[in-house]
């Protein structure tokens, strides 16, 4: 697998990196792109997603592994479990 291509929308809250997939097997080969898309959230957003997925946010924690602070805008973590 590679990434032939990537975009990212802002406004949309998404990313989307076109990937390659080969497979070569004897004489045979074959090679397929897809488009893979990342979607980010707002921290509430996300949260109620969680919630309406029947999980419950146990633990948000920044990329340090420390409790995220309410106002993080960068990478957080969450830690769920099911109901």
């Amino acid at each position: 697998m590679s990434v032939v291509a990537g975009q990212r929308d802002e406004a949309a809250g998404t990313r989307t990196a076109l990937l390659r997939y080969e497979r070569h097997h004897g004489r045979d080969s074959t090679v397929d792109e897809r488009p893979w898309i990342l979607h980010w959230y707002p921290r509430e957003q996300f949260e109620e997603l969680a919630t309406t997925a029947g999980l419950a946010v146990t633990a948000v924690t920044d990329a340090d592994g420390k409790p995220a602070r309410g106002d993080d805008t960068g990478v957080v973590h969450y830690r769920l479990q099911s109901g």
